[in-house]
């Protein structure tokens, strides 16, 4: 919670980025833009073992046994300044819950490989590939909205996480 004009205090989520490099795991917490700015920042120049993953703490949807029903998968590409989202959980109005991956008609440098998970080297579709501006404002998007999928990224059904 933050004080805000006239001594009002207004609520906001604060995401969770779990991060997992070669000197072992690692947990980031963005409570508001700039936050969030600063892990992307610190993801895209970490040495990875993992896709890090983003969750909202305060969101009230856990599952039992303080599961979260929610979470973002986030790749980044500096050198090419592109990126890809997974997304489980609440789909919105318009969709029910489930994976969900980004998707783009634009081809970004369809020869650079982005993992969904290193350790199975299982990667994202090539037409899920994303411009850097539009996954940090997606992942703003994310942390605002406590945990639902991005409006302004296209989606589409995945059948894994």
């Amino acid at each position: 919670m933050s004080g805000g004009p006239a001594g009002l205090r207004i609520a906001g989520y604060c995401a969770e980025f779990r991060l997992h490099t070669e000197k072992g795991p690692q947990v980031l917490l963005a409570c508001d833009p700039d936050g969030v700015a600063a892990a992307i920042a610190t993801i895209m120049a970490s040495d990875l073992v993992q896709v890090p993953t983003a969750l909202v703490r305060d969101r009230p949807g856990y599952e039992q046994g303080g599961r979260p029903d929610h979470g973002l998968k986030i790749i980044a590409d500096s050198e090419t300044e592109i990126g890809a989202l997974a997304y489980f959980g609440p789909g919105g109005e318009d969709y029910g819950p489930g994976a969900w991956v980004s998707y783009s008609e634009d081809r970004y440098h369809p020869e650079v490989r982005l993992f969904r998970d290193m350790y199975t080297e299982s990667t994202f579709p090539t037409d899920s590939h994303i411009a850097l501006t539009t996954l940090a404002h997606a992942v703003e998007e994310f942390r605002s909205t406590g945990g639902l999928r991005p409006e302004m990224v296209s989606w589409r059904p995945s059948t894994v996480w």
